[in-house]
């Protein structure tokens, strides 16, 4: 009977898990990747209502990761592409400011605390000198 009831019990917990331990986001083990700046650069031949490129720089560190093994999750809403790496290109149609959305996670599946940022038309920035970010 103790042996049932030993089994039982340890089925039990392996179903229920005993917690997460990691300390980290997203549930993973070691450090967490922090976004530490966001920056945005129009085209030098940007126009008002006219499509363009704008490219977002995003800065991540992680302790226990290198900054070549990171993963980037992100996109401004209203312009085409992803932010998908540390620097990504996307198209903006350029008729209004654009918010933007990046978190960043590591191969242990750790994930930053997501970071907000506006893309305003034709106008080049970054998350330090910017009160719409969420940095």
């Amino acid at each position: 009977m103790r042996i049932l009831t030993a089994l039982m019990l340890g089925g039990t917990l392996a179903i229920v898990g005993c917690g997460d331990d990691s300390g980290g986001g997203g549930g993973g083990t070691g450090s967490t990747p922090t976004i530490t700046m966001v920056a945005w650069e129009d085209a030098a031949d940007c126009t008002m209502n006219v499509r363009s490129d704008v490219v977002i720089t995003v800065t991540a560190t992680d302790g226990d990761t290198s900054a070549a093994d990171l993963i980037y999750s992100g996109s401004v809403s209203g312009c085409d592409g992803p932010i998908d790496a540390a620097v990504s290109t996307v198209s903006c149609p350029n008729v209004a400011e654009y918010p933007g959305t990046v978190t960043v996670s590591d191969p242990d599946g750790n994930s930053s605390t997501p970071v907000t940022f506006p893309v305003p038309v034709c106008d080049s920035g970054n998350c330090a000198d910017d009160p719409g970010c969420s940095l």
